[in-house]
Formats: C-alpha cells, sequence, structure tokens
C-alpha cells in the first residue's frame, strides 16, 4: 500500500471509528502495516486493498481490533473471512494463470 493510500485509508477509519484527531497516526499507520502482512500471510499473496472491498473491510476491522489490543479476538471472529479472501485471492491467481496458457 502506498504512502498515499494508507493516509486515504487512515483518513476513512477514523471518519468511520470517530477516532479523535489527536490520537498519533503512527500509532494507527503500525496497525495498518501490522494487519496487511498478517492478511498477506494467510493468503499467501500480496492483496490489493484498494481493489478488494472484502480485503480493505477486513483490514479496517484489524485495525479497530489492533487499537484495542484485541487481534486474537478479531482472527477468532473473522477467521471465516479471511478464508473467503485466501479462495478468492486463489481463484483470481487460477484464472490468470490460465490466461498465460492460452
Amino acid at each position: 500500500m502506498s504512502e498515499e493510500e494508507r493516509t486515504l485509508f487512515l483518513n476513512s477509519y477514523r471518519e468511520r471509528n470517530h477516532v479523535s484527531p489527536f490520537r498519533n497516526d503512527e500509532e494507527f499507520y503500525g496497525y495498518i502495516e501490522e494487519g496487511i502482512e498478517d492478511i498477506n500471510s494467510y493468503c499467501g499473496v500480496k492483496v490489493d486493498y484498494k481493489e478488494n472491498k472484502k480485503a480493505r473491510s477486513l483490514l479496517m476491522n484489524y485495525v479497530l481490533f489492533a487499537d484495542y489490543k484485541k487481534t486474537a479476538e478479531f482472527k477468532a471472529k473473522y477467521i471465516s473471512e479471511y478464508d473467503e479472501l485466501q479462495r478468492d485471492e486463489y481463484i483470481k491467481f487460477l484464472r490468470k494463470s490460465e490466461n498465460k496458457d492460452e
């Protein structure tokens, strides 16, 4: 995620969750990077958070739970979304592979 995309994501997160403007951006950037790494690692690919609304929503929720130090609860609650995202990314990969073969 580029610097500009990360800033837009954070602004969207702040607005959606009514986060005080006095909270430090760096703390949230850490949560965002942590969430991206976690989700990408689970999916096995670099997910496009700008285009993939499911991934973006999952990342939004990751940041929310991380802010409250509840990432274990997040993973238990959202494991089916992780699985769905992983499946979608795998299908996308297969379709790209099929198109290369033609």
